[in-house]
């Protein structure tokens, strides 16, 4: 007992799963101050309760949209992928009710808030399918720079030795559908498709490639394939062998990122910045497919896709041997989600950006009234467009594929394949946003931090006086960093602007952009005003927002860390606005 109290004050946080929490810690609720339950959907109620009693306060994070406690793989039968064979009693034990879970229980009884941003993703492509099919388009998601809708060859396999010349498929386009038409669905496994995804692999190492790969397969059996796959591509090739291995226990930053290998039922919780699946499931050597999606069919299926959708960070790839209209039992939920999917990933490797956005709209029953605000035309939004592109730029209108939307985004040429940089208004949608932090800063900063050049203009300062805004925003838009287009890249930080004083709109909005110093300093005419400071040092960012009020002002600064950073000062009609 003396130990543990000695452990416990030289590392006072613990990871431990609900079970070695139950053998190895006292049933005394004073022993930590609180218990922080993650991916607590997979976490049964049974399993959760003693974890309660070590302390007096519980947090509970998880997803209901994702995986419930389950046994797909464990349960004894013939063919785990044979749902046929399963009596009633079997079928429950398959996937637990999500009544089960501590999650779910915790929700009904605790007070609860949706975490809405959703950060993984570099290309808002990866996890928009799964936005507007499980969470009703309500994550908001970074609007992607790079441009989607210019029209790519399809990726149609003959053969595995393929793979070396559409491995580069993977950087120029956010999502790949490699479409094998002749691979063979036999005894649970499809070795077409394993042969084709370790050869794959092989052109990526061979390649120098710096991205974290993981493999996902829809059943234990492919998994067992690919790694097969792999093994035996690296006793063949002695070249590929040490590179094999290095990627199986690589780290960065003494963090495991190597590469793996899994199958749907135990991903979740996983994320690579490349995304390999396996559809696995197709025809046999008679031509012949049986609409069984093993536990996809189940009731919960579609919480497995959700969990598989959303793992790759910057790319993802789809090898199939069937395409969409292949699968016909629309019925089985599960199912249909799949087919839409397919659907979906095949339009966007293509670059058909119109099919893959009715898709999402199908996807979404229920649409909320901000999504349409969001794409209602705006005359202020016309008017900058109409002058923006007498200066010789193209302009697109609500670029976003969520409510988080640039109302503007900005090519320099027409042939560019990604935007120079985005105008966010103050539409219905910006004032309709009651957390300021989040809107005017925030939001701003993400958008930088991907790559963005990010433009405040405000509908005011634009009746006022056009021809000042336009010119701001064309100086803004040349000062932006020009890159060659490159869908691999992570982040471009934001040049550092020159002095400037610009005065849009009178005592309005004053915009002052200074050099930065080495440390940030207390600002001239507000030392007595008390800030609330804010940092955001994740994506490759490194910035700090501060705000306050004086009287009927609005004072904030941002910028980097340790620089002095920008101000802006905005004045409002009184203290109470």
């Amino acid at each position: 007992k003396e130990s543990g109290l000695i452990l416990k004050d030289i590392k006072p946080v613990w990871l431990m799963s609900p079970l070695s929490v139950s053998d190895s810690l006292p049933m005394n609720s004073d022993f930590f101050d609180v218990v922080i339950f993650d991916e607590a959907s997979q976490i049964t109620l049974e399993e959760g309760i003693p974890s309660l009693f070590r302390s007096l306060q519980t947090i509970i994070v998880g997803d209901d949209k994702q995986m419930p406690p389950t046994n797909f793989f464990t349960a004894k039968a013939e063919d785990p992928d044979d749902i046929e064979i399963f009596d009633s009693e079997t079928e429950d034990e398959l996937l637990s009710a999500d009544a089960d879970s501590l999650l779910v229980q915790g929700s009904r009884k605790l007070g609860s808030t949706m975490l809405s941003w959703h950060y993984r993703s570099h290309f808002e492509t990866l996890i928009s399918y799964s936005n507007h099919a499980f969470y009703n388009a309500g994550l908001l998601t970074i609007p992607d720079k790079a441009i989607h809708s210019q029209e790519k060859k399809e990726i149609i396999v003959s053969k595995a030795e393929d793979a070396e010349g559409f491995a580069g498929c993977l950087y120029d386009r956010s999502i790949s559908f490699h479409y094998h038409p002749t691979a063979v669905y036999e005894k649970r496994n499809n070795q077409d498709e394993a042969a084709y995804i370790a050869h794959m692999v092989r052109a990526l190492l061979k390649k120098g490639s710096k991205e974290s790969i993981g493999i996902v397969a829809f059943s234990q059996e492919q998994q067992q394939t690919i790694e097969d796959a792999l093994t035996s591509l690296a006793q063949e090739d002695k070249s590929f062998e040490p590179l094999l291995e290095a990627a199986y226990n690589r780290t960065e930053e003494d963090q495991f990122v190597g590469l793996i290998i899994k199958n749907l039922e135990n991903i979740q919780g996983d994320e690579r910045d490349i995304i390999i699946m396996s559809v696995c499931y197709g025809f046999d050597s008679r031509r012949k497919m049986i609409m069984n999606f093993g536990p996809i069919n189940k009731k919960g299926g579609e919480k497995r896709l959700n969990v598989i959708f959303s793992r790759a960070k910057k790319h993802m790839a789809i090898v199939s041997s069937i395409r969409h209209f292949n699968i016909t039992n629309e019925y089985n939920e599960g199912a249909n989600y799949f087919k839409r999917f397919l659907q979906y990933a095949e339009s966007v490797s293509n670059g058909n950006m119109q099919t893959a956005r009715t898709i999402l709209d199908g996807l979404v029953l229920h649409k909320k009234d901000n999504l349409t605000q969001a794409n209602r035309s705006d005359i202020v939004v016309k008017q900058i467009k109409e002058g923006l592109q007498k200066q010789g730029y193209f302009v697109t209108e609500q670029v976003g594929q969520s409510n988080f939307k640039c109302s503007l985004a900005v090519k320099i040429k027409e042939e560019d394949e990604e935007y120079t940089a985005s105008i966010l208004l103050d539409d219905d949608l910006h004032y309709s946003n009651d957390n300021l932090v989040e809107q005017y800063y925030q939001r701003p900063a993400i958008l930088q931090s991907f790559g963005w050049k990010s433009i405040n203009v405000f509908a005011k300062d634009w009746l006022e006086q056009p021809e000042k805004v336009l010119a701001y925003i064309v100086k803004r838009i040349r000062e932006a960093p020009v890159t060659e287009p490159n869908l691999i890249e992570d982040t471009i930080e934001p040049l550092h602007e020159p002095e400037a004083d610009v005065d849009i709109a009178g005592d309005a909005v004053l915009i002052i952009e200074t050099p930065a110093p080495k440390a940030e300093t207390v600002l001239p005419g507000f030392e007595d005003v008390l800030f609330d400071r804010y940092t955001f040092t994740e994506a490759g960012s490194n910035k700090f927002w501060e705000a306050a009020t004086q009287n009927e002002k609005l004072i904030v600064r941002y910028g980097k860390i340790n620089t002095r950073g920008q101000v802006q000062v905005k004045t409002f009609p009184n203290a109470e606005k």
